[in-house]
């Protein structure tokens, strides 16, 4: 924080910390006045703003969560990976600590910011972050929609099973469908929100990025792990630099909310 750049560490405007529960096949979050998760019921609704990519998990040696700071291209931008009681475990480009990453316990996730719509409240920014399986499903449909997962809304409407062993896992499906011109300028008010704290946040050391970590899908990030962690890994499908196809303007999203 300065006195020309007074947002540099603004709050991240992300009111909701959702995630896919490969273990149940929902989208959860955790509540803090009831102190638990709570499922949210499909279909799940959402306006992609943006994407991220970041590191979640569990370290068993410390007993605490795992958490990065946010990049856009996992080529170039480096990741700092810690626990909460385990200080830094790697610090790096992805592909270069992803063996390192994975052996201590942390998967490679993609934060979505999203506006959603809570309750009777409109639309709100949050997040939706996706790994593992469900990480696999979500790339490969923003593989085959791309441009439109900024003109629309996209749906979890539900979820298909798989088996591992004797892990079974649920995989979150996908649609698309059309927003109405109100919801469109809505999303675009939230996003230019969402972009103002994101400027700032990048603007800051990437050490420094990691001093405040988003809060994890149990609001505090270090209590105990992913519920969804029966989930397989299926990182070594992702193409470093994933994410820039899809560093794209938040074009119109037209025909979902009057």
């Amino acid at each position: 924080m300065s006195r020309s750049n007074p947002n540099s560490n603004a709050l991240n405007p992300a009111v909701r910390w959702h995630e896919w529960n490969g273990e149940k096949g929902t989208v959860r979050y955790y509540d803090k006045d009831a102190k638990q998760n709570m499922d949210v019921p499909l279909p799940f609704t959402f306006l992609l703003l943006d994407e991220l990519a970041t590191v979640k998990g569990w370290h068993d040696l410390s007993d605490s969560g795992i958490y990065a700071n946010e990049v856009r291209d996992t080529r170039t931008d480096i990741l700092v990976v810690k626990a909460f009681k385990g200080g830094t475990l790697a610090e790096g480009i992805y592909k270069d600590i992803k063996d390192r990453v994975n052996s201590v316990g942390g998967q490679f996730v993609a934060n979505c910011y999203v506006g959603f719509k809570n309750g009777a409240e409109g639309l709100h920014i949050g997040s939706l972050r996706f790994k593992g399986a469900a990480l696999g499903a979500w790339m490969e449909f923003r593989k085959q929609h791309r441009r439109d997962l900024y003109d629309k809304a996209v749906d979890i409407t539900g979820y298909t099973e798989g088996k591992k062993g004797r892990i079974v896992f649920r995989v979150p499906t996908f649609s698309l469908r059309d927003v109405s011109v109100k919801t469109n300028d809505i999303a675009r008010a939230l996003d230019i929100e969402l972009q103002d704290f994101l400027t700032a946040y990048f603007s800051r050391r990437t050490a420094d990025q990691t001093e405040t970590p988003a809060p994890s899908a149990d609001g505090a990030g270090d209590s105990y792990p992913d519920s969804a962690q029966g989930e397989p890994l299926t990182d070594d499908d992702i193409p470093f630099g994933w994410l820039m196809p899809l560093v794209l303007p938040a074009l119109g999203l037209m025909g979902w909310m009057a």
